[in-house]
């Protein structure tokens, strides 16, 4: 069986109806409204949309009249169908202005091999301009402040928020934008394309927020123009339904399959490269520096066999709110 078999079992869905489509933007709606509706412009409950709301598209046939056998429209490759999906869904998503006194809360999981339990879920709140991080101690809300300018600000909610705002929307010029980070990328004998996957998976899970509508649908249509993406639709080691994307050396963007929604990463390994772990979800900047020291450390860079899960992160709930402790 194909790939394009294999993603049209997965993610196929009946064409949705206008009162289904109607239902999904309500949906949404009370979503960005949240639990307390008075505070609806400031908040943005689950990034997603209803899964009535995103039109498959899967361009098999002819177009228009006459005769199809010359009028074929382009066959979509399988991480192209999922990217324009994830496009859909990002520009039906609300622009967003945020502030850099501003939260997010978020839920997250993964796997963590570092950890004597590696599969982990948990939740955790980081203001936007990254100087702050809270956690949940035995019940009661601990933040912890990190010293001034510890992490780069493209490592920071906003910061990435608006390295991704200021990405040119044509697809040839936003891959050559995200080609050119050298802030973001480690891998510096990759092609361009793959600098660009790599990037672009950095700056989408470094802003929780993701990026305004336009961008994050223009930046999903520009990486389906990359070559050699290959589709990986194994559930998440969490027990998470996802499909991952990912170039020859890149850890895979995530997705969910059926809202087409961004999740997180996960690096599996391809049995030739060495492998660098990824820092887990919900660490304070003091505890990812410790990690990353440890992940820095060549002993921990291995081959595992090919197929194995190195390792995984994603956020499942991402809401804006005014202070630690909301959700």
């Amino acid at each position: 069986m194909d790939e394009i078999e294999i993603v049209k079992r997965v993610f196929a869905e009946p064409p949705p109806t206008p009162s289904a489509l109607a239902a999904g933007r309500q949906r949404m709606i009370r979503g960005m409204r949240g639990r307390r509706p008075r505070r609806a412009p400031l908040r943005v409950a689950v990034l997603a949309l209803g899964a009535a709301a995103v039109v498959a598209v899967v361009a098999v046939g002819g177009i228009g009249s006459g005769d199809p056998s010359r009028q074929q429209a382009p066959r979509l490759s399988a991480a192209q169908q999922v990217l324009t999906n994830a496009a859909w869904t990002a520009e039906g998503l609300p622009a967003l202005t945020p502030e850099p006194n501003q939260w997010i809360h978020y839920q997250y999981a993964g796997y963590d091999p570092k950890s004597k339990d590696p599969v982990y879920r948990g939740e955790a709140w980081q203001r936007l301009d990254g100087r702050q991080d809270a956690s949940l101690v035995d019940g009661r809300i601990v933040v912890v402040s990190g010293p001034a300018g510890s992490e780069p600000e493209v490592y920071t909610p906003l910061g990435a928020w608006q390295r991704l705002a200021g990405l040119p929307t044509e697809p040839a010029a936003m891959v050559t934008a995200l080609a050119d980070q050298p802030d973001l990328s480690s891998n510096t004998t990759g092609s361009p394309g793959e600098r660009a996957f790599a990037n672009a998976g950095v700056l989408l899970w470094n802003s929780p927020l993701g990026a305004p509508p336009s961008v994050q649908a223009a930046l999903y249509r520009a990486l389906a123009t990359l070559p050699g993406i290959r589709v990986d639709t194994a559930t998440d080691v969490v027990g998470e339904p996802a499909v991952g994307l990912s170039l020859p050396g890149t850890p895979e963007i995530l997705f969910d399959p059926a809202t087409y929604r961004y999740l997180g990463e996960r690096v599996v390994s391809d049995g030739v490269r060495k492998q660098r772990p990824l820092p887990p979800a919900g660490l304070t900047a003091d505890k990812r520096a410790a990690w990353q020291q440890w992940a820095d450390d060549p002993a921990n860079q291995q081959v595992p066999a090919a197929g194995s899960l190195v390792s995984s992160r994603l956020r499942l709930v991402v809401t804006l709110v005014d202070q630690p402790g909301n959700r």
